[in-house]
């Protein structure tokens, strides 16, 4: 934090850019065994990978490339879809810029705390208790129109949650969910920045995209000046390898391993629909996904962000007990337990004892 913004120029180098997209942990790890045997004089019994956004797309590129490297993958928020989520980085950038090239004040923290309390307000208790935190996050609809916004505002929003198009009208990444944390620090650092400081994605995309995605692009992409039409096409040979969107688990499964998924459902920045979208297309007896409303990026927001994904790991793999169900807490709601129910379970009150503590 505070340091300088790197440039994503080692991308110009062909074997860097294998490692960043998905050789570096491999080659890590390989180092980490030989360690272990050298310092315990026998291989580690276990091994496990716990990650969280790029970390979680490079835990999901061990288990399909390599899957005899770890008994137990957790990937949170995983960077998956890396390439099409920083097209979406550009267009969520450039809906807020047709506001105000002040992305601060395109949508203001007053602006989100408003859009916030009318989505909770209509969704909160869509789980059976009002409590803060939308847990049926499917069942939410929201029309931003009924907001006393200036219709600029209306329409940015409404863009932004529909997710990027082409002219032709075709998807390029995810739509997004309606939830209560896009008021919070970790929702707007990364989409409008905060104070003097410049959005998290106008500050990372230019390193991604023009040192990784499309190495010495000329001239390079401009965050606020997308091609939606040209650009895909030009980065689909990069996405095979930056990605890791593959379906078949079929070695990692056979050799018994598993796999955690999990995300905040106010994430801005891989959005937790296209996660559940992957989750449906891949075998659920080796994998289970859990879902935490209000938490932003890996952490933080208005919801319980504080869950133990690796203990929960260890006893499903060293003594079978399969998670349908992870304890969590957070700061945004003192004293609150709740459960996250494995997908597409929710937690529901049944009206009995004290709804603060699961």
């Amino acid at each position: 934090p505070g340091g300088p913004t790197p440039d994503g120029s080692f991308g110009s180098d062909p074997g860097a850019r294998e490692d960043y997209n998905y050789l570096s942990t491999k080659r890590v790890t390989d180092v980490a065994r030989q360690v272990i045997r050298q310092y315990y004089g026998r291989p580690a019994k276990y091994s496990y990978f716990k990650g969280c956004s790029n970390g979680g797309r490079e835990g999901l590129q061990m288990a399909q490339r390599y899957p005899e490297y770890f008994n137990g993958i957790i990937a949170g928020a995983p960077a998956f879809n890396l390439t099409n989520a920083a097209m979406a980085e550009a267009w969520n950038t450039m809906q807020l810029a047709a506001v105000s090239p002040q992305l601060t004040e395109a949508l203001t923290k007053a602006d989100l705390e408003l859009l916030a309390s009318k989505v909770l307000e209509k969704c909160d208790a869509l789980d059976g208790h009002k409590d803060g935190l939308i847990f049926n996050v499917e069942a939410c609809r929201f029309d931003p129109t009924t907001l006393p916004l200036p219709e600029a505002k209306i329409k940015a929003i409404q863009n932004i949650q529909a997710g990027p198009k082409n002219s032709q009208g075709k998807r390029l990444y995810s739509e997004w969910p309606w939830d209560s944390g896009v008021a919070a620090d970790g929702w707007r650092i990364w989409m409008t920045g905060i104070g003097n400081t410049l959005s998290t994605n106008v500050r990372i995309f230019p390193s991604f995209f023009n040192g990784l995605a499309l190495p010495g692009a000329t001239p390079p992409v401009d965050i606020f000046h997308f091609d939606f039409d040209a650009i895909p096409a030009r980065i689909a040979h990069a996405a095979t390898e930056i990605n890791a969107t593959s379906t078949d688990y079929t070695r990692y499964r056979a050799r018994h391993g598993k796999l955690i998924l999990y995300t905040g459902v106010s994430d801005p920045v891989f959005s937790p629909l296209d996660l559940i979208r992957y989750y449906k297309q891949i075998p659920h007896d080796f994998a289970r996904l859990f879902l935490s409303p209000g938490m932003c990026h890996c952490q933080g927001g208005r919801g319980l962000d504080d869950f133990d994904t690796l203990i929960t790991m260890q006893r499903w793999v060293e003594k079978g007990e399969t998670p349908e169900r992870l304890l969590a807490a957070g700061r945004a709601f003192p004293g609150r337990t709740r459960p996250l129910c494995a997908y597409p379970k929710i937690p529901r009150y049944n009206g009995k004892g004290d709804p603060e503590s699961a």
